[in-house]
């Protein structure tokens, strides 16, 4: 191993002894913000205020030599290695408490450290009401430069990240599962867009599955990247209000979407306003705050017309001949015209979307633009 490869292989190492979201991991980076101090302390000091005896045991037990194999893997998936010591680091994320030594990442890994990165998050069923506020704020958001991070998630979260992608601009996607990975099966598409026109992060490596409480541990990333956060929709108990907490212990804005008193997809929202959240009724109440410039430019149809047609699927083209622009469809229905499965249904209609062919409605109901 070259010199640069041994220190990234000591980052491997200390990452995997602390393990994901450890509630040490800032008392430690700050404290030996090279692994190599750390290599020289472990036999000669007591180290058992900073480390729990698991990850004691976890540092003695192995060599950063043992890691030189998850390089290996990194390199064949094309997953780029992020140390705590490098330069492209996310500068907010080494802000909060329990920030990871190691961060895995497919795309532009400078994106955050020279752009302003704020979160959409909200609800995976949202509501008509919701894709729309979320659409449009998001909308607004990107066409005044701003990059968007949310969760690669179902619902609100992918709406998020289809508006920078239909924009042209990059957008940061926070996964809980290694990049050789996707859940949903059906955002495949757009993650495979957002790694080549922004940043996907983990603190995952390859071949991690999409475990429950990972989602909860990957949360706290979302709100770390971002100077602030928006939710659009979100029940009052959910991995959205998860968000809202990391955001809130990491000192971040947190803005939410007024809605209906009757919805229970508006109480966490209603709820945050209650608790002081700032009220966001379009992307403008989130720029005039940050003190940045509105350029939201109405679209002209001729616009919309000199755009080249992408490239689609052979499912997708399938699934186009079956939507209708003067009645929406379910996703059973579009399963049965097209004899698609639901998760290559589901697929082609992202990819739809994603082209700007065709929008999803309250109740996975689709139809085209």
């Amino acid at each position: 191993m070259d010199d640069a490869q041994r220190k990234r292989a000591e980052w491997l190492w200390l990452a995997a002894a602390l393990g994901p979201a450890a509630e040490n991991s800032g008392r430690v980076l700050r404290m030996f913000p090279q692994v190599s101090e750390l290599l020289q302390a472990l036999y000669s000091e007591d180290l058992s205020a900073l480390f729990t005896p698991a990850q004691l045991e976890a540092l003695r037990a192995t060599r950063p030599e043992d890691y030189v194999a998850r390089m290996d893997d990194c390199k064949r998936c094309r997953v780029g290695i992020l140390t705590w010591e490098d330069d492209d680091y996310p500068a907010l994320v080494r802000t909060i408490s329990t920030p990871p030594p190691v961060l895995y990442y497919r795309g532009d890994a400078s994106l955050p450290n020279r752009s302003f990165l704020f979160a959409i998050v909200g609800t995976r069923r949202p509501s008509a009401y919701g894709v729309e506020a979320t659409a449009a704020i998001a909308g607004s958001l990107v066409r005044s430069g701003v990059v968007l991070v949310s969760g690669l998630a179902t619902g609100l979260d992918s709406e998020s990240h289809k508006a920078a992608v239909q924009a042209g601009t990059p957008t940061v996607a926070c996964i809980a599962f290694g990049h050789d990975l996707c859940y949903p099966a059906s955002n495949r598409r757009l993650k495979d867009v957002i790694e080549r026109q922004g940043l996907v992060l983990s603190e995952y490596p390859p071949g991690t599955p999409p475990l429950k409480h990972h989602f909860l541990q990957r949360n706290r990333l979302i709100a770390g990247l971002s100077r602030g956060l928006c939710v659009a929709e979100a029940r009052k108990r959910s991995g959205t209000m998860n968000t809202v907490a990391a955001a809130l212990e990491a000192g971040r804005d947190v803005f939410s979407v007024p809605g209906s008193i009757f919805s229970p997809l508006c109480e966490g929202t209603n709820q945050l306003l209650r608790d002081g959240a700032a009220p966001a009724l379009g992307g403008t109440d989130i720029l005039l705050w940050y003190g940045l410039t509105s350029n939201v430019q109405p679209e002209h149809p001729a616009d919309k017309a000199a755009q080249p047609e992408t490239e689609l699927s052979p499912n997708a083209r399938h699934m186009r001949e079956a939507l209708s622009a003067a009645a929406p469809q379910t996703l059973e229905t579009l399963c049965t015209k097209t004899g698609l499965a639901p998760s290559r249904a589901m697929a082609a209609l992202t990819e739809l979307e994603i082209a700007g062919l065709s929008t999803q409605l309250a109740g996975r109901q689709f139809q085209l633009k």
